[in-house]
């Protein structure tokens, strides 16, 4: 079998929006590794499988393998044709026929049905090829693989030396072809993969223009799609499917990608909803972010050792649904979703295998279930195909490695999933779209000493500016006061005497507070807590302060402190605020409820 490195491995970028925004530049760079026709393939070997056994049984010669280019092949899922070989297409069969209408166009073709499970097992053979040239392969669905292309290009001497070293890995060691692409973002890795490209870091936008609006089939797009078997959000009486929406933005006259990308933000969302806006994020040539990474305290593992090893398919049924639930138990308890799982297995020889899956939204009980029979049963069949031998697995666990709250992925009490945020995303974008970008605006945790700094407000559906992260010696530790100031009122800290309190340069009060006098109007928070302009609050209580020396080593440092106070407002409440003293002024950075 030929193996042939990607075409055009270093292609000029095709016209399009020639300005590509920092959003872009920033896309992960991502390996797609796809198998064309894999449910096709994988069928087809589970026929020729069966008439090898079949033949050895009658001592028969073994079956000559059946030629797609020849010998017209139909897949059938559901009664309808998901796939067909090249000599049944030429025969007329089409995708989406029904099997009455695929006989009749070719009655002399070889018809097979689908088989999910078989296809997941089988392709863990692929799997293995590529874990050979780059760990950290993750598994999007049979038949697509993605991967960081950072690392693994820097170890194998660049992105197209990685290309053809995983090509023929896979070839040598599966006997399959397979493609790769590599570009900013899994969208445009995965179009760039059909033709073997790849496409220079920070043009995925340039790249994706030319492409028919049809391309957005393939899109790997969140939950809420009809086409995966989930119901949308924005109409929960009926499923949106990427199919209709594709149709529908054909109608309109949008034939490209370019031509989505080429759309005001604002008005897609407004006009057609979140779900397009993603596509059309897609489009431009950049990805939507993702879910905030949550990372709790002590590791989550749920890990099971077997008492009858692990060697036949069906033994993995039995374990799987007590492992899953298991971990869910964990993650209900936490308040967490996982949505990118890794199975880990050990074999008697004390051999360790792992795979990463991915999921759209928040994997369930049956979807971890599912996930671990598949993966159990390919490590098998592997093994019995002429693959690595594994050993009996003695040992399974499960390591989520991306969880984000519940909150984010829970349904809706009533109804559907989301659907008062669907709401309010249409509310956000109208207002956008009548006022300007800049009119909505949400916070974004950047990272900082101060609570100011801390947190930054950026447009709505916008890029978040990268978290710096810390160590920040001297930042406030949690809980932090519920309401931050960013403009801090002035105030005057003095002692019973009526003199200034000040921080010293050793660090200490020079008096014990007495008295917090607000010395202009502030915030409607202020004024709720009691805290009026001109008028004096008694201090009850404070702590020590807590020095902050900025860049100390430079000209330009800065030097801080902070004082904790519980005060008397004026309606005889208790308020607890958070003052910050720099040059010897005192301001308020924050009230604790």
């Amino acid at each position: 079998m030929s193996v042939h490195a990607p075409a055009d491995l270093h292609a000029p970028a095709a016209a399009g929006p020639a300005a590509v925004d920092a959003v872009t530049a920033r896309a992960t760079r991502t390996v797609a590794v796809t198998v064309p026709d894999w449910p096709l393939l994988a069928a087809l070997d589970r026929h020729q499988r069966r008439l090898e056994a079949a033949a050895g049984e009658e001592d028969a010669p073994a079956p000559v393998p059946l030629d797609l280019a020849a010998v017209p092949v139909i897949l059938l899922d559901q009664h309808r044709v998901t796939h067909a070989g090249a000599a049944a297409l030429e025969a007329g069969v089409r995708p989406g026929m029904t099997r009455r209408a695929a006989r009749a166009a070719c009655p002399e073709a070889l018809v097979l049905e689908a088989d999910r499970e078989q296809e997941t097992a089988l392709f863990e053979l692929v799997a293995a090829a590529v874990d050979t040239i780059a760990a950290g392969v993750d598994v999007l669905r049979p038949g697509v693989l993605l991967m960081s292309a950072r690392g693994p290009s820097r170890h194998q001497g660049g992105e197209g030396r990685l290309a053809e070293r995983i090509l023929d890995a896979v070839a040598d060691l599966t006997g399959w072809d397979c493609a790769v692409g590599i570009a900013d973002g899994p969208f445009a890795a995965l179009l760039a993969s059909g033709p073997g490209r790849i496409v220079h870091e920070g043009r995925s936008a340039d790249y994706l223009a030319p492409h028919p609006i049809q391309a957005l089939r393939s899109a790997p797009v969140g939950p809420g799609w009809g086409h995966r078997g989930q119901p949308s959000a924005a109409r929960p009486e009926r499923r949106l499917d990427l199919a209709e929406t594709v149709d529908l933005l054909q109608r309109l006259g949008i034939t490209t990608l370019g031509d989505l990308a080429a759309l005001p933000s604002a008005a897609v969302a407004d006009r057609f909803g979140p779900d397009v806006a993603t596509l059309h994020l897609l489009a431009r040539g950049q990805e939507p972010a993702p879910p905030a990474a949550h990372h709790p305290t002590q590791p989550l593992l749920a890990e099971t050792t077997l008492e009858t090893p692990l060697v036949r398919t069906d033994q993995a049924a039995f374990i799987a649904r007590p492992l899953a639930e298991q971990l869910h138990a964990m993650l209900v308890e936490r308040g967490l979703v996982c949505t990118r799982l890794r199975i880990v297995a050990r074999t008697e020889g004390g051999e360790e295998m792992e795979r990463t899956w991915r999921h759209d939204g928040a994997l369930t009980v049956a979807d971890v279930v599912d996930r671990i029979r598949w993966q159990c049963d390919g490590w098998i069949t592997r093994a019995r195909l002429g693959g690595p031998a594994t050993g009996a697995i003695t040992r399974i666990g499960l390591h989520p490695l991306q969880l984000a709250p519940a909150g984010e992925n829970a349904p809706a009490l009533w109804g559907s999933a989301g659907e008062a945020a669907q709401r309010a995303s249409r509310a956000l974008a109208r207002a956008q779209g009548l006022a300007g970008e800049e009119a909505v605006q949400v916070p974004a945790l950047v990272g900082g000493r101060l609570l100011a700094d801390e947190v930054a407000l950026v447009p709505w559906r916008s890029e978040k500016p990268e978290r710096r992260e810390g160590p920040w010696p001297g930042a406030l530790p949690r809980p932090v006061p519920a309401t931050v100031f960013r403009d801090p009122p002035a105030v005057r800290l003095e002692d019973a005497a009526g003199r200034p309190v000040v921080v010293t340069a050793r660090g200490l009060l020079s008096g014990a507070p007495a008295r917090l006098l607000v010395l202009a109007s502030g915030a409607p928070a202020l004024q709720r807590a009691g805290l009026r302009a001109g008028s004096g609050c008694q201090v009850l209580a404070h702590a020590a302060p807590v020095v902050l020396d900025e860049r100390w080593w430079a000209r330009d440092g800065r030097r801080a402190a902070r004082l904790q106070l519980v005060v008397r407002g004026a309606s005889a409440e208790e308020v607890a605020v958070l003052a910050l003293s720099r040059a010897g002024e005192w301001t308020l950075e924050g009230l604790y409820d």
